[in-house]
């Protein structure tokens, strides 16, 4: 009878130490794999990809590939002008891939120093692309 609660013991240890793992690869949220500024999106692939664009360029998009074992996660692209927040775009994301674009016009007199955050739900950034408008940064 004494074997029955060291048996019952060491399963009840494996079973968790088991669950914990499972919860800590589960657990893994989402990691942005490739974040680009693009003038355009076509056939869910961005095009005119680049750092630095003219003042009347219109339109830009901040393009992004999120990777992971996550069933869904919030995640939010901050457009930034030099350190003036201009646009905070949530985005509903799920894994193991998933692509997603936020657009932001661009005012020709918004020249200079630009940079996209994409920002969790707690507030972490994950990853930045900077990019700058009109002749420098």
């Amino acid at each position: 009878m004494r074997r029955v609660p060291l048996v019952l013991a060491a399963a009840s240890l494996f079973v968790a130490s088991s669950t914990a793992a499972a919860q800590q690869t589960a657990g893994a949220g989402p990691t942005v794999s490739q974040l680009v500024i693009a003038t355009g999106v076509e056939n869910r692939e961005p095009t005119g990809v680049g750092q630095q664009f003219p003042s009347d360029v219109g339109t830009l998009y901040a393009y992004m590939v999120v990777e992971g074992d996550f069933p869904e996660a919030q995640l939010t692209q901050v457009w930034m002008h030099g350190t003036d927040e201009i646009a905070r775009v949530p985005l509903t994301v799920k894994g193991p891939r998933w692509r997603t674009w936020s657009s932001k016009t661009i005012r020709p007199d918004w020249t200079g120093a630009w940079t996209v955050k994409v920002v969790d739900a707690d507030g972490n950034t994950l990853q930045s692309a900077a990019f700058s408008i009109g002749g420098g940064a």
